[in-house]
């Protein structure tokens, strides 16, 4: 009896426990104005991301956490006030206001050891602050004006305010020189008797009383970036706003004319705002060419593992889950991404399939170009790998049938190709077609490197994403033709300066702002240096001989150099043969143009003939023709300082003689060249097609004569 009523004791006292308290839900913020808007926890995000851009620390996923902590202790502190005693139901509802965030986003900052960051925060929030005073000063200045302003959406009235406004925000100029612009803008305004201006007419006057003041540096922040009307109709017309662009064959894919204004703002953004004033100088000029601008803010190049965007999905859909992966993927890639190994993802469909069938690996590579056409995107294919000999014939086989600017590349490893030939030298006419074509390109590695891709080395074992985050192209013929006929420690002095100031160039544009990857995806940056005109800066050099000795120290310095000026370790300059085609005809053209000016004793008619006459510079490691040798011989003695990359045979196709096959044979003179330079034993890679034996009957290998 005693243990029952005991028992209905404590049922009882459990059936009169309170309930717990309810969780507070934080749905909206207070903004100053009183307004209540939803709470979005990205916007924090991005603004902590901003001042991170500010501070030079740019962490997309450091600055989530960072909008995660203040998320929690926002409704940390509304549980603790609804604990205290708050009983509504809508008290349920936090409603923090805008100030006590940017408080917590301080303190957050802080206590996370990011000085830097929160000091950028805090200057950020401050000017926000003083532009919304200067704004709430001059709200009445609509009463009085019959002005109004006509902008890209709608009418809106006169406000010197705005004017004052945009000049702290935008320039950073202090309160009272803001009011002594705007105040100057509004008398000349005023004093037209117009009752309409455009947007665009203001910041005209904005710009000319900043320029009669002399503050240069607020110019520059406030000045607007746009095309001449002349320009925008020549685009449209299908002209080019190059004047280059006549010495290089137009490319069938070429970009339609949205797309090539949208990149002229964009190059014109970066050579004002982005990148330093020196080094926008030394693009300008012709020294150098920065790469890529029309797409600013996008790696050049991407380089992932096909496992890794596979995803361990089911082996028999993983190829078509893979499509799903780079669709996602390639709007975030400016021109190329490689797709390594690709044999453990595409193995399955030649395994499972019959040739040509339509769920077959032919069906796969033509969807893979679609996508890449789509993306103006090229997408590549890595080496597949030593253990997957059928299926690289098979990839082989598949690849020679496409065509099409966006055909996909593949890149193979010597001792790939090698093995490839061996086992099928039926494949002969087939890789000659690749090589020529430059949709094959062999690569080779080093202890240190494995080449990946265009711009890009990867490290040992290492799984994360690989991007070229820039290109710098470097006109080595200027600087030969400056230093002189055998003055090469003036020219490799001159070469350093222009490394040095393509590191800089880097650094300038991964700091700028860019699109995001896909969640989960870890990136590591290297930057590309792309020696343009390397065949006829050798020529200069030695005063009409080409010496490969000369071309490998060249490049050995330049490699050597590059790591130097980029100690800390944040971009890695790669020596590479890509990207450069357009950059040779620009030097060409405006070395040929400079050429022309120390002449004025030409004519224009004869200016105009020896412009048409320049022959763009040549891209890439290509050295031949080179007299009293192959075509590969030169570029295996001057690439022995290279410790990994590839050979573009489409930049410039090898001829020697009358062979059939000019450049699988370059490709082989190349290769066991090299691998004597490395220190390997040098034997026959493989018989040629036409001297061909059966395999039971033939040698296993044999020296051949290369000299």
């Amino acid at each position: 009896m005693r243990s029952r009523r005991g028992h209905g004791r404590s049922e009882g006292t459990a059936a009169s426990a309170p309930p717990p308290p309810p969780r507070p839900r934080l749905e909206f913020v207070r903004k100053r104005d009183g307004r209540v808007v939803p709470f979005q926890r990205q916007k924090i995000a991005d603004a902590v991301l901003k001042a991170m851009d500010a501070a030079g620390e740019p962490d997309a996923r450091f600055a989530a956490e960072v909008a995660g902590i203040v998320e929690f202790t926002l409704l940390e502190r509304a549980a603790a006030t609804l604990s205290e005693g708050a009983a509504s139901a809508a008290a349920t509802t936090a409603i923090p206001h805008i100030e006590t965030i940017q408080d917590l986003v301080e303190r957050a900052l802080m206590e996370l050891g990011r000085a830097a960051v929160a000091k950028a925060y805090i200057l950020h929030r401050d000017l926000r602050a003083r532009v919304r005073s200067a704004l709430r000063v001059h709200r009445s200045d609509t009463l009085r004006s019959p002005v109004r302003v006509r902008e890209r959406e709608g009418v809106s009235d006169w406000s010197k305010g705005r004017i004052v406004a945009a000049l702290m925000g935008e320039a950073e100029l202090p309160r009272e020189a803001a009011e002594e612009v705007a105040s100057a803008v509004e008398r000349r305004v005023f004093a037209a008797a117009k009752k309409t201006v455009t947007t665009g007419l203001i910041r005209e006057l904005v710009a000319n009383e900043l320029f009669e003041r002399g503050w240069l540096a607020a110019l520059t922040a406030t000045r607007v970036v746009g095309l001449p009307r002349l320009d925008v109709r020549r685009v449209l017309s299908g002209h080019s706003l190059q004047p280059w662009s006549r010495l290089r064959v137009r490319s069938a894919e070429a970009p339609g004319a949205t797309d090539v204004l949208a990149g002229e703002l964009l190059t014109r953004y970066a050579l004002e705002s982005v990148l330093p004033e020196a080094m926008a100088e030394l693009h300008r000029a012709g020294d150098l060419s920065v790469i890529g601008l029309e797409s600013l803010g996008r790696p050049l190049v991407l380089c992932v593992e096909a496992e890794l965007l596979a995803g361990g999905a089911d082996p028999s859909r993983s190829a078509y889950a893979l499509l799903e992966q780079l669709s996602a993927l390639v709007p975030a890639v400016a021109r190329t991404l490689v797709l390594e190994r690709p044999a453990a993802v595409l193995a399955p469909l030649v395994r499972t399939t019959r040739e040509h069938s339509p769920h077959g690996l032919a069906a796969w590579l033509r969807a893979l170009g679609a996508l890449a056409r789509g993306a103006r995107v090229r997408i590549d294919l890595g080496s597949p790998g030593a253990r997957y000999h059928a299926f690289s014939a098979r990839l082989v086989e598949e690849l020679a049938e496409l065509e099409g600017a966006f055909a996909p590349r593949l890149f193979l490893e010597g001792e790939e190709l090698e093995a490839l030939l061996e086992e099928h030298a039926e494949l002969a006419p087939r890789v000659e077609m690749l090589l020529s074509s430059g949709r094959l390109v062999p690569s080779w590695s080093g202890p240190d490197g494995v080449f990946a891709g265009p711009g890009c080395e990867r490290r040992g074992d290492e799984r994360a994403l690989l991007a070229c985050q820039a290109a710098v192209a470097l006109n080595l013929p200027r600087i030969a033709r400056r230093a002189g006929p055998f003055r090469e420690e003036l020219f490799q002095s001159a070469l350093a300066e222009l490394v040095q100031a393509a590191v800089e160039i880097a650094r300038a544009l991964r700091a700028a702002p860019g699109a995001n990857l896909p969640a989960g995806l870890r990136m590591r940056s290297s930057c590309a240096l792309v020696p343009v005109g390397l065949r006829e800066a050798l020529w200069i050099l030695g005063d009409g001989a080409l010496d490969a000795e000369l071309a490998a120290r060249t490049l050995g310095f330049l490699g050597e150099a590059a790591r130097r000026f980029a100690r800390d370790g944040a971009l890695e300059p790669v020596p590479c043969p890509f990207f450069g085609a357009d950059a040779g005809a620009r030097f060409a053209f405006l070395d040929a143009r400079s050429a022309q000016n120390a002449r004025q004793e030409w004519l224009f008619d004869d200016a105009e003939a020896a412009l048409a006459e320049t022959r763009p510079y040549g891209a890439g490691f290509w050295l031949a023709p080179v007299p009293g040798l192959a075509a590969g011989r030169a570029e295996a003695d001057a690439l022995r300082t290279v410790p990994s990359g590839a050979l573009e045979f489409g930049n410039r196709p090898p001829r020697t003689g009358d062979s059939e096959r000019p450049a699988l044979d370059a490709w082989r003179r190349f290769e066991v060249v090299r691998r004597a330079h490395a220190g390997e034993l040098v034997v026959e890679l493989f018989p040629r097609p036409s001297r061909a034996r059966a395999r039971d009957e033939r040698p296993a290998s044999r020296l051949r004569p290369l000299l």
